[in-house]
C-alpha cells in the first residue's frame, strides 16, 4: 500500500473521558449561577423593602384625600 502511513490517522480518535469535560463545567456553572442568585436576592432585600415602604406610605396617602 504506498502512500499510507500506517499508526497515524487523519482524524484524531476522541480522547476517553472527553464527554465528562462538558458536564462538570455545566455542574460548576450551575452552581454559581445559583450562588449568584442568592447573592442578588441579599443585595436587593434592602430595595425592596424601602420601595415597599415608601411604595406604600404614598398609597395611604393618596387613598386618604379622595
Amino acid at each position: 500500500m504506498p502512500g499510507r502511513r500506517r499508526g497515524t490517522r487523519a482524524v484524531p480518535a476522541r480522547t476517553a473521558g472527553r464527554g465528562k469535560e462538558n458536564h462538570v463545567f455545566r455542574a460548576i456553572a450551575d452552581v454559581l449561577r445559583q450562588i449568584g442568585g442568592a447573592v442578588a436576592t441579599v443585595v436587593t432585600l434592602p430595595f425592596r423593602a424601602l420601595a415597599r415602604l415608601f411604595g406604600g406610605a404614598s398609597a395611604s396617602t393618596r387613598h386618604g384625600r379622595a
